[in-house]
């Protein structure tokens, strides 16, 4: 009964064995690829991506005039599991920035397994509404004579 629960593998014996006596093997992390959307608004644009399970801890955020790296690396527990289905792994995402990013007005916030970047464009270069003045329009008395 047990075993059907587990998935028992007839082979798991020989993989413990093996890993008593030559241990663990190092493994390449598989790389995640994290969804992200991007939307811009008036005066910034707003990255989210989603990283379930992250701490801040987990992850590293790098922006340069050109780019915005998003790197996250997950250990799985180290506790002994009955059935290991949560592995490590580690993802990196790399954004092209547009001109006008304000980089040391950046925020990162992580909620719910979401990290949401604002990335506040320069007062510079945000779109401003130009008001239009009304000119007093001259009137021009067409019966006067002109001065000689």
């Amino acid at each position: 009964m047990i075993a059907q629960l587990l998935n028992y593998d007839p082979y798991r014996e020989l993989n413990d064995l093996s890993r008593r006596i030559f241990g663990e093997l190092e493994t390449a992390r598989p790389t995640v690829r994290v969804p992200i959307d991007i939307r811009e608004e008036d005066e910034h644009f707003v990255v989210e991506a989603d990283v379930p399970g992250l701490t801040p801890e987990h992850l590293e955020i790098v922006a340069s005039p050109e780019k915005l790296t998003i790197k996250g690396t997950r250990k799985a527990s180290e506790k002994p599991t009955l059935r290991r289905e949560r592995s490590d792994y580690s993802f990196e995402r790399t954004l092209m920035l547009p001109r006008g990013i304000d980089l040391d007005a950046i925020e990162a916030r992580l909620d719910a397994g979401v990290l949401t970047l604002t990335l506040p464009k320069r007062a510079s270069d945000r779109p401003r509404s130009i008001a239009v003045k009304a000119v007093k329009p001259t009137t021009v008395d067409a019966t006067a004579q002109p001065a000689s």
